[in-house]
């Protein structure tokens, strides 16, 4: 249908009725930065046995190049966030910061999952669509989410050691780590997490005090209410065996200080289904906080990725221990 008529008002500057008009008023920052955050940012991806960090979401051949051999003092100066910079440095650098994670097998809903718990908008599809690690951030009043998707582990496009190497960058910054599982397919436990046991070899965790602390969340899923109790106790089962076998180098001691839960989750189908995602994001603000402010948070990530980044590589093996520094962020040391 074509326009019938347009109809325009206009009004000097002096008759607008300033007091009793219509006009809003809103925080133009505040606006800007939550669209800013509904941009999730690609930081870092592992390839040939390496951990590479990616600056402003990209990977720069020209870069890599340069900081061959380089200090990590200078590879954090290179490493920027792209529009998270500024974000996690100055405009909110004062908030707490909870991290949550998503891990598991290859197309289990990982993102999906992220994207139900806290509003983030990760890319999501039964191929797989996620490789190394996403980063997206949910502002709150008083807390700074930062969610973290991971590639699914265990694929045949990644080896042993660029697992790990994931592993331990997750499991040293995040506070609540679901790992999802696809039941039906996959009830090898200890062989499901071989990358987790794999990273308690390399370093110290009683050397950081705050680091290595979330919570390990096993989401099991497309459960029938009548396998669950009986599912839970297989895995916790599991679970005991293996830290029988490892004794004090499990992994559920050293790299999540022995918090571990196993939660069944419901056919999609199930009024359950969509209940669940609330109680996991209680289970995040529950966690004790680890990354007092963003601008903290800030420094420990470009600290943690420019060491793994020197120290990972084909031949050897990663550093021993890790110690954190207050206000600086993780320091690795040699094992003598």
């Amino acid at each position: 249908r074509r326009l019938d008529s347009i109809q325009l008002e206009s009004l000097s500057f002096s008759d607008i009725d300033w007091d009793g008009g219509s006009s809003s008023v809103f925080r133009a920052g505040e606006w800007l930065v939550e669209l800013l955050c509904l941009i999730p940012i690609h930081i870092a991806i592992a390839r040939e046995n390496r951990f590479v960090p990616l600056k402003d979401g990209v990977f720069d051949l020209r870069l890599e190049q340069q900081l061959l051999g380089a200090e990590v003092s200078k590879i954090i100066d290179t490493l920027s966030l792209g529009w998270y910079e500024s974000i996690f440095g100055s405009y909110l650098a004062a908030k707490e910061v909870k991290v949550i994670s998503s891990m598991g097998e290859q197309s289990v809903g990982k993102s999906y999952s992220l994207n139900h718990i806290v509003d983030s908008s990760f890319a999501g599809s039964a191929v797989r669509t996620t490789e190394g690690v996403w980063l997206s951030v949910c502002p709150s009043k008083d807390t700074l989410v930062v969610a973290l998707d991971f590639e699914g582990v265990h694929s045949i496009e990644r080896t042993a050691q660029e697992d790990m190497l994931l592993v331990l960058f997750n499991t040293a910054l995040s506070n609540l780590i679901i790992f999802r599982n696809n039941f039906a397919l996959s009830r090898d436990v200890a062989n499901m997490f071989t990358s987790f046991q794999a990273s308690t070899h390399i370093f110290d965790p009683a050397s950081n005090p705050r680091l290595f602390k979330g919570c390990l969340a096993v989401v099991i899923k497309d459960v029938v209410d009548g396998d669950k109790r009986e599912i839970v106790q297989e895995f916790k089962m599991k679970f005991s065996q293996i830290v029988g076998q490892e004794q004090a180098n499990n992994f559920i001691t050293k790299l999540h200080a022995g918090q571990l839960t196993v939660i069944p989750w419901n056919v999609i189908e199930s009024r359950e289904f969509y209940t669940l995602f609330s109680k996991l994001s209680k289970q995040l603000f529950k966690q004790k906080t680890t990354h007092a402010t963003a601008g903290e948070f800030l420094m420990t990530l470009k600290t943690l990725m420019a060491k793994l980044k020197v120290r990972s590589c084909p031949s050897t093996l990663l550093v021993a221990h890790v110690t954190v520094r207050p206000k600086t962020g993780v320091q690795w040391i040699k094992r003598s």
